[in-house]
């Protein structure tokens, strides 16, 4: 599975260090403004490489590209997402990425 940092209720990202720290707010970690799109559901937003807000909220809330306008987006590897579309392309074990499963099923899809 390999190493990652982890979020404060445990959202796993791989865009840092990978170093099986636990990150809070005020941590720093990797420079630049951008928002993190967890996989689970919420974000990361970071400023000037310190995190300044977290959102970890487990499928309640699903955020996307479109959610941030004029803001940078990254997925939990760090890959630069643009759109809704590029998370759903997105494959993890050979299953499409979560939030496209998960969207579905909010909206009573299969």
């Amino acid at each position: 599975m390999g190493v990652y940092d982890c979020l404060t209720r445990g959202s796993q990202v791989k865009c840092w260090d990978c170093e099986m720290e636990t990150k809070e707010v005020g941590d720093k970690v990797a420079d630049g403004d951008y928002v993190v799109l967890l996989q689970e559901g919420g974000y990361v937003r970071v400023k000037g490489g310190i995190i300044v807000r977290i959102v970890e909220n487990y499928g309640r809330k699903l955020y996307y590209p479109e959610d941030f306008p004029n803001e940078r987006c990254i997925d939990k590897w760090g890959s630069e997402v643009k759109t809704a579309k590029d998370l759903e392309n997105a494959c993890m074990f050979g299953e499409h990425y979560y939030w496209y499963h998960l969207k579905k099923r909010l909206k009573g899809g299969k």
